[in-house]
This record gives structure tokens, C-alpha cells and sequence, in this order.
């Protein structure tokens, strides 16, 4: 049995787990220190959770206990796919109710994922940052699968446009590549190298990945965005503009970028937690809603013009629900129970 308890409002088991090794907490440790952030609580998270996430279960067994991190989310039809670091697991939810529909745990095998994907086919592809792996899912049973093991801090995933590889890149400065990953087995190639750190990325109409920069240095207010032309590995800063915030010059940590079918290109701001809306011509950033919860992990752009924002802590998501005008009406939402 895994009883749960607040630390800073923050809901965590009590049983020091099997899954998370030493080399986990002092990697987030010094990333902490760094940015020159606190990060007792982080690591308390880190070394206490994995141990409480529930089993992969079919649909009509499953738990609805909410997942300790909220990452990494991808759309998949009229669900959403989070990936849950700390509890080693990927959950897909309604994003209409919060109820969640499958999910897969360290019981198939399941990594530290921060980062998924749906591949042609279903499965789930995710990154697994404290591993080095990128990793296949297989949706209704089996065990997962290394499709590679690129490096310890793999982060942010897009699936290329062909359908036939994944890109990933890496949340560190001292690791500045984009790798190609295929998913029918064959060698891993290099896109681009000397970038910045990125975070969630995702390709936008034009066929140009867009990413967050930054890294933690960022969460001092100079995180941005910029493209990568996947073909010829080019990067291209955007430089951004405020108009509605004074003084403002970058993102407190640019932790997520998706891109919606017109064009605009939603980046999340990971501390003081935010989404920004951005016309990738102009640069010019304008806010569209705060986070009630302060930390975010991770933005979403939903087809139906809604866009999410993962709260990181605590199970939830925050809803942005266009309205007239350009507005946008502020919800939460909690993944399970």
C-alpha cells in the first residue's frame, strides 16, 4: 500500500521507491542550482514517487489516481496523452472530463518519460531524460521497447512529418544536438548540432520546428523561441516583443512550444507559469493566460482551439478556452481522481 501526504501542497507517497536511483535527484539537484532555485521539494518529489504509480491495467480496471508529474502531453483523436516523470508512467485523459482512459507504468517497463508522441499505428513514443532513451509504447500490451539510447537528458519530441522518424533534442547546454530517431530500427543521424537548450517542440505548418530556448538560465526572463529547418539543420531565432507588457524582454524559462493549424505558435512559460500566443512572422507575444498553480512543464495546442498547460505538480491542467475577441477563459482540470 502507498499512502499519500502533502509537502508544500504537493501531494507525495510516503515509501521511498526502488525505481529512482541517486543519480536521478543530484541531476535535477544541480540543474536547480544553476538557476539559483530551491529545490528541496523537487528532489523529495523525486526520490518518493515512483513507487506509487498505479499498474497498466485494461480500460476496465483502471485507477484513476492522478499522476504525480504532469509533462510532456500530445492530442490523440478527442484524448490527450501526458507523460508523468516522476511516476514513470504515460496517462491518456479526456480532456473534456479529466477521466483517464488507459495508461501504461513501470510494469511494461516504463521509463522516467517527459516527453510522448503518437506514432502511426498508436503506440507511444516518449523521451526518458534520467535514461538517455527513446522509447516505444505498445498500446494493448507487451513490454517497451528501446528504440535508442541517445544520452542522459533527452527531452523535447515531435514526430517528423513523414510519420517514419521522431526528432528529439536535448534540455541541457552541454548537450546542443537534434537527433533523428527512426521507428523501424536503422542508425540514429544527427539534424543539427551547436543549439541552444530547447525544451517541447513541435512542427508547425510551414514545416519548420519551432522550440523554446533558454533552458533553466531562462527562468531569470530570458527564455525565447526560435525554428530549425529539419532538411538543412539551420537555426533562426524569433526575436519576441511584449507590447502589452512593458519592460518585458523574454520567458521566465521557455519550457514548451505547439503550433496550431493557423500558424500561431503557443509557448509556455515554465515559472510565474504562462502561455504566450506568438505570430511567428512578428515575434510579437501576447499573453494568453496565467497559471493558477506558479510552475508549468509543458503546452498543448488542441484542434478544437482550446490549448492546455501542464501544471507540473499535482495532477492537473490548466484549460484556455478561446472566447470573443481574442480572449481567453481560465479553467483547471484534474487528470483522474
Amino acid at each position: 500500500m502507498c499512502r499519500r501526504s502533502g509537502i508544500g501542497g504537493i501531494m507525495l507517497p510516503e515509501i521511498l521507491p526502488r525505481a529512482v536511483d541517486q543519480g536521478d535527484v543530484r541531476s535535477w539537484v544541480m540543474r536547480g542550482r544553476r538557476a539559483g532555485v530551491a529545490v528541496a521539494t523537487l528532489a523529495a518529489v523525486i526520490a518518493v514517487a515512483a513507487a506509487c504509480s498505479p499498474p497498466s491495467s485494461p480500460p476496465a480496471e483502471l485507477s484513476q489516481v492522478a499522476p504525480i508529474a504532469v509533462n510532456g502531453m500530445v492530442q490523440d483523436g478527442a484524448s490527450v496523452w501526458v507523460s508523468d516523470l516522476f511516476g514513470r508512467q504515460v496517462v491518456r485523459f479526456s480532456p473534456d472530463t479529466g477521466v483517464i482512459e488507459e495508461r501504461y507504468g513501470m510494469d511494461v517497463g516504463v521509463c522516467t518519460a517527459d516527453d510522448p508522441v503518437v506514432v502511426p499505428g498508436g503506440d507511444v513514443v516518449a523521451t526518458c531524460p534520467t535514461e538517455g532513451l527513446v522509447v516505444r509504447i505498445p498500446r494493448g500490451g507487451g513490454r517497451v521497447m528501446t528504440l535508442a539510447n541517445v544520452g542522459r537528458g533527452v527531452n523535447p519530441i515531435a514526430l517528423d512529418p513523414s510519420g517514419t522518424s521522431v526528432l528529439v533534442g536535448f534540455g541541457a547546454g552541454d548537450d546542443d544536438r537534434l537527433l533523428r530517431v527512426p521507428l523501424g530500427g536503422g542508425p540514429v543521424t544527427t539534424v543539427a548540432g551547436g543549439l541552444p537548450a530547447l525544451n517541447g517542440f513541435g512542427f508547425g505548418p510551414d514545416g519548420l520546428l519551432y522550440v523554446p530556448t533558454g533552458g533553466v538560465p531562462g527562468l531569470f526572463g530570458t527564455g525565447g523561441l526560435g525554428r530549425i529547418d529539419t532538411a538543412t539543420g539551420a537555426f533562426a531565432d524569433i526575436p519576441l516583443s511584449f507590447p502589452d507588457e512593458p519592460g518585458k524582454v523574454g520567458l521566465q524559462f521557455a519550457v514548451g512550444a505547439d503550433v496550431a493549424a493557423d500558424g500561431t505558435v503557443f509557448v509556455a512559460q515554465g515559472f510565474n507559469a504562462a502561455v504566450y500566443a506568438v505570430d511567428p512572422a512578428t515575434g510579437v507575444a501576447r499573453l494568453v493566460g496565467r497559471s493558477p498553480v506558479g510552475v508549468a512543464d509543458n503546452v498543448l495546442a488542441l484542434t478544437d482551439g482550446r490549448v492546455l498547460l501542464s501544471d507540473f505538480f499535482g495532477g492537473t491542467v490548466t484549460v484556455f478556452t478561446p472566447g470573443p475577441g481574442g480572449t481567453y477563459a481560465t479553467s483547471t482540470l484534474r487528470i483522474g481522481a
